[in-house]
């Protein structure tokens, strides 16, 4: 684990190994011998103790770690993801990528079906309407990660197939390419709850386990409501991160 910081660059120190340690916590072969004491990270840095203490303090902010008084610092098992809540609509998996975290998905289910009546509620819809609905399942490192529900208004004609949908990488993509139906907004709703028997077998945990929701109403160029998705994620490896200024 030979990292050599570059003490002329204008990165700051503690910036540098808050970096190089989030490398080495996000790779399942190295975790294991992480030491994260301050005075191990002192030796082998070469710095002295407070850029040490800022880059643990951040990477306990950001989840990466857990700080236990007069225990330690810890790893945090599983994979962390920190999320925008500005993160463009299906872009969750370009996201995961760029954080060097190689996700996959498996689409459980596409077909037009009729909505549940809180859908068809929100989308202004009668009951007899039939949408495009997609089940997919995202992966990180095997572990599944999200399992979301998406229902689209789009022409009652159009259903487009697996590979399609896989080779554009999200439904919003093959939608925009394929009809011209393009979603500007989305209005998001999350909070915590225990895990269905579906979600748990989806997710791979145990029913009633601690999952995160995100509720998304979408939104059209035309400023209509056309889309809704729900997005659940493994409590223990999601967060989101807001900024708030004023």
């Amino acid at each position: 684990m030979k990292f050599a910081l570059d003490r002329t660059s204008s990165v700051p120190l503690y910036s540098q190994i808050k970096q190089a340690l989030i490398e080495e916590l996000q790779d399942t072969e190295k975790v294991a011998d992480i030491v994260l004491t301050e005075d191990s990270l002192i030796k082998r840095f070469h710095v002295s103790r407070a850029p040490i203490r800022q880059a643990l303090k951040e990477l306990e902010d950001e989840g990466y770690v857990v700080r236990h008084r007069a225990k330690g610092t810890f790893p945090v098992r599983g994979v962390n993801v920190s999320l925008s809540p500005a993160l463009e609509l299906g872009g969750i998996s370009r996201y995961l990528t760029e954080q060097g975290l190689k996700p996959t998905s498996r689409v459980v289910t596409l077909a037009r079906v009729a909505a549940p009546q809180e859908v068809n509620d929100i989308l202004e819809l009668d009951a007899s309407t039939k949408l495009l609905f997609v089940q997919r399942v995202i992966f990180v490192k095997g572990t599944p990660l999200v399992w979301s529900s998406t229902y689209l208004h789009t022409p009652s004609d159009y259903l487009p197939n697996i590979n399609e949908l896989e080779e554009a990488g999200t439904m919003f993509a093959l939608v925009d390419k394929q009809l011209g139906l393009t979603f500007t907004r989305g209005v998001q709703n999350i909070w915590a709850t225990a895990a269905s028997q579906e979600e748990a077998k989806a997710l791979d945990v145990a029913p009633g386990s601690p999952v995160m929701v995100a509720v998304t109403t979408l939104y059209s160029r035309e400023g209509k409501p056309a889309g809704w998705r729900r997005a659940v994620h493994r409590a223990d490896d999601f967060k989101y991160t807001f900024g708030l200024n004023r």
